[in-house]
């Protein structure tokens, strides 16, 4: 019996290990892993649900990242935001991408946010992203650069009342 010859072999390996890539890579957008229901993501649709304490809320699900008030980050005061509001690092605040301004996340509108099943706020939405963005949010960190970072990027729930302020210096 004669021995396979090593490009063969070397080819066969390269296949499996593309086979087992495609295999185990996972969905290949948020949208595939909301059809194949994988945690922490969800549809951006917005729906309306009934909470105990807080009644009816709109939630959906977006992208959430973080960012702080550092000078190197802006081209102005860091601490003024896109309605011309200062920014309070004592105050819980997130940024909204403007499209989700269409949705009812005006200006001052209280916001939770469910990361890993957890509910925390309210936030107030006190800043407006950069145009480019749809369906995300950024949570204000203040002067913390270490908590922004260790937030990272991530999907996650948010909720606001259906009652929220009138649309406002949008």
């Amino acid at each position: 019996m004669k021995p396979f010859p090593l490009t063969v072999l070397s080819a066969a390996v390269v296949v499996l290990v593309v086979a087992g890539f495609l295999l185990l890579r996972g969905p290949s957008s948020t949208e595939a892993a909301v059809n194949e229901n994988h945690p922490n993501t969800g549809s951006t649709t917005r729906t309306i649900e009934e909470h105990p304490e807080h009644g009816a809320r709109h939630s959906m699900w977006v992208t959430a990242t973080a960012y702080c008030s550092r000078p190197q980050e802006t081209d102005g005061d860091p601490f003024i935001a896109a309605w011309n509001e200062r920014l309070d690092p004592k105050v819980k605040s997130i940024a909204v991408s403007r499209d989700l301004l269409e949705k009812g996340l005006h200006h001052r509108t209280k916001v939770w946010i469910e990361e890993n099943g957890v509910e925390t706020g309210p936030y107030l939405v006190l800043d407006k992203m950069n145009k480019r963005w749809t369906d995300r949010i950024d949570v204000y960190y203040g002067l913390n650069l270490k908590g922004a970072l260790k937030f990272g990027k991530q999907r996650v729930r948010i909720f606001w009342k259906t009652d929220s302020p009138a649309k406002s210096g949008v």
